[in-house]
């Protein structure tokens, strides 16, 4: 049986970005060469799981600009790359999720045409009272007879019973 991960995208993003519940070392780097302290790292990790949660954030893009911008306005320094473009994107977006399916063509017709047939007993007509011939008329009525005779001898003894009780 396989694993199924409820996390969408965008949350395996911002985990690939900024580690888990420990920072990962490429993150940690970054913010030091940006002069960002690392208590305000993990208030930028926190402050992304938030946006993604309440999905603000949208698409694995929206998660990769929206760091930089939180990176910037922390940092103290300068810095020329964009970090977000070290890491693959290609790993958090396509793990987990469905391939989209391929526009090849099947033999099968499409779903409207597809008829499914009853089952056989479905098909079948069963004739009323008056289409029986008589000698399958007297068997159900011999039955029916039994039945109600086998329901009367239980309602005889449980009288029994009770009138033994009574005595």
């Amino acid at each position: 049986m396989g694993f199924y991960s409820a996390n969408t995208p965008e949350q395996k993003r911002v985990k690939q970005l900024t580690g888990d519940i420990n920072i990962n070392e490429m993150f940690k780097n970054e913010c030091n060469t940006r002069g960002i302290p690392i208590y305000n790292a993990y208030n930028i990790q926190k402050r992304l799981i938030h946006e993604v949660e309440q999905e603000q954030l949208v698409g694995v893009k929206q998660v990769d600009d929206r760091l930089m911008e939180l990176l910037d306005e922390r940092g103290k320094n300068k810095v020329t790359h964009r970090y977000v473009d070290f890491v693959a994107k290609e790993d958090s977006a396509s793990r987990g999720t469905i391939p989209p399916r391929g526009d090849e063509k099947s033999s099968l017709p499409p779903k409207d045409q597809i008829k499914i047939p009853p089952r056989a007993r479905d098909g079948q007509t069963f004739p009323t009272d008056d289409e029986l011939p008589e000698r399958e008329l007297l068997k159900k009525i011999m039955l029916q007879n039994k039945k109600i005779i086998n329901q009367n001898k239980v309602i005889i003894d449980l009288l029994k019973k009770q009138g033994e009780k009574d005595d």
